[in-house]
């Protein structure tokens, strides 16, 4: 693949939204075998440590069987042959899919057992080992930021019957000879809410007024049923959109709740379940968390794709994450297609919960947790961005805007960077880490209205044509992050050309998404024809220290 086919990939899975980007992620929790001594993330600690403890696990019980007959079972054990595990295998009975609202058994599409919840519960709790945090931050990130950049009405794309709909009102209103009431009532009684609402609405960026004041104006008194039909549809569409804005304000901050759904057993050989998509079981339901228990098998692939981009969790035994004790877990958007390869020996035993919508925050991103970031969809594009030939061969600084907003110049709220990141923003910072990368988060401002035409450049010298570029040449950038600053001195131009304390000129990086959000950054005096109060905006971004090439293949290659 070519570099700039590979700097595509890189980009799409940054993705425009979190839903394209941050679709599945997945991570590891060791158990601890010996639990006669309490486990870290139980002991007591003092809150300076809380973000360094690298959490852990006991090993799990199931309980299960009918009521008095109960059997009970600790993963994992030391033998596959252990009477216990084998009877719980043989108590699962056949588990079905959904099709066409239909519950089918076909063991061509899906071979495999089940526990419902009335028939085991088991010690082993998402919440309690942080996974419900970490999902909750990578796929449920606050919506404010989604509130706000919600735009208005746009122009109304008209069909061809309703723009001349939109014509006839006009000149049936604005006829020399009077109202033509009848071409008024046909249209307006026969039109459906929905285009009678496009039509007000292009009505009115059309003729720059609105059709209710202009009927009100110039109908008699046995017309005005029409302005009742234009106010109910009207009355409608806000009721719709305060439910909307209702809803979409109820998610803000919002968490995750998992519920325990079922507990499965793919068993070899030919244990599996082919690309599907699940049903979500009501309408809060936002994805799914497969928590795979700790038992030899091999094969079992879990593959989740989403809009062309595709996961692959593999807990099998010969596996990384498959050569000590642990739990291990994947969580992905119930929109997702994914696809359990088959099992070709041993018994894969999976919790299976559905995750809904709900209220909670977190400030993980950098932490220890118990998230793998080369699962994270982000991970191997930029690997395979590094290892290009054709990518910054000599080396250099890439740069990622973020893509959430942050009270990042907030007097206390900035010291929750960059442990607040989310979403997409997080998924990268986690997979950098993982990459080995040097990178910093950054605050960059822009002074080109400022230094436009300013013809001097720092240290006295002119740029190349080929870094004319305005948005290089007038950027300054800032590491780390911190209070708004309102200065009482002075600033000239000839200041910040010269340099702003504490601020550098960004000069050249290869930018693969421009900032987006502004956040208020400082205050200060300028110079025009007098003293006046100036106002700078501030946006965030990731700058990345691109190795040469040479280095990079090293690396990679070790």
């Amino acid at each position: 693949m070519s570099g700039n086919h590979l700097l595509e990939a890189f980009a799409s899975a940054l993705g425009e939204s979190d839903s394209k980007s941050t679709f599945a992620c997945g991570g590891t929790i060791p158990i601890i075998l010996n639990t006669s001594s309490p486990s870290e993330h139980t002991s007591s600690i003092m809150p300076t440590q809380v973000f360094n403890q690298t959490v852990r696990t006991k090993p799990v019980t199931i309980r299960y069987g009918p009521l008095g007959h109960g059997q009970t079972l600790s993963l994992p054990t030391e033998t596959t042959k252990d009477p216990a595990f084998l009877n719980l295998i043989s108590t699962c009975e056949p588990a079905s899919f959904g099709r066409e609202g239909k519950d089918v058994f076909d063991e061509q599409y899906r071979k495999a057992t089940k526990l419902d919840t009335t028939e085991f519960c088991s010690s082993f709790c998402p919440y309690e080992t942080g996974i419900i945090d970490v999902v909750t931050q990578l796929l449920m990130p606050s919506a404010k930021h989604e509130i706000a950049k919600r735009p208005a009405h746009g122009p109304e794309v008209l069909s061809v019957q309703l723009a001349e709909d939109v014509r006839a009102l006009f000149v049936a209103t604005e006829n020399y000879t009077g109202v033509d009431t009848m071409t008024l009532t046909k249209i307006i009684t026969s039109r459906s809410n929905e285009d009678l609402l496009t039509i007000m609405r292009a009505y009115e960026q059309r003729y720059q007024r609105e059709l209710g004041r202009v009927l009100q104006q110039k109908l008699q008194r046995d017309d005005m049923f029409m302005l009742d039909i234009l106010a109910q549809v009207l009355i409608e569409d806000r009721a719709k959109q305060h439910e909307i804005e209702r809803k979409i304000k109820s998610t803000t901050g919002m968490g995750i709740r998992a519920e325990l759904y079922k507990l499965n057993v793919y068993s070899g050989p030919s244990g599996r379940f082919r690309a599907h998509v699940d049903t979500p079981r009501s309408e809060t339901q936002i994805g799914s968390l497969v928590v795979c228990l700790p038992s030899e098998f091999e094969g079992g692939v879990l593959s989740v794709s989403h809009q062309g981009n595709t996961v692959q969790f593999d807990w099998s035994a010969s596996s990384p994450g498959g050569q000590q004790p642990s739990i291990q877990w994947a969580a992905f958007y119930s929109d997702c297609s994914h696809e359990i390869q088959e099992v070709t020996a041993g018994h894969r035993i999976t919790l299976t919960y559905n995750l809904y919508a709900s209220r909670g925050s977190g400030l993980l991103a950098g932490t220890k947790h118990s998230l793998d970031a080369i699962h994270l969809p982000i991970y191997r594009p930029l690997m395979n961005l590094l290892g290009s030939r054709s990518f910054m061969p000599s080396g250099g600084r890439m740069a990622i805007g973020l893509a959430h907003a942050y009270p990042y110049t907030h007097s206390t709220l900035h010291r929750s960077m960059p442990e607040a990141l989310k979403g997409a923003d997080m998924m990268l910072y986690e997979a950098l880490l993982a990459s080995g990368l040097g990178f910093e988060l950054i605050r960059i401002m822009d002074f080109s209205d400022e230094l436009d035409n300013f013809e001097e450049y720092s240290d006295g010298k002119d740029m190349d044509d080929s870094e004319k570029d305005p948005f290089e040449k007038n950027v300054f950038y800032r590491s780390g992050f911190e209070p708004m600053q309102v200065l009482d001195s002075m600033i000239e131009r000839s200041d910040i050309n010269q340099g702003l304390p504490g601020w550098t000129r960004l000069g050249h990086v290869k930018w693969i998404r421009r900032p987006r959000d502004l956040q208020l950054e400082m205050a200060y005096l300028a110079y025009g024809n007098e003293a006046t109060m100036t106002t700078k905006y501030s946006s965030a971004a990731i700058i990345v220290n691109v190795p040469s090439l040479q280095h990079r293949l090293q690396v990679l290659d070790g």
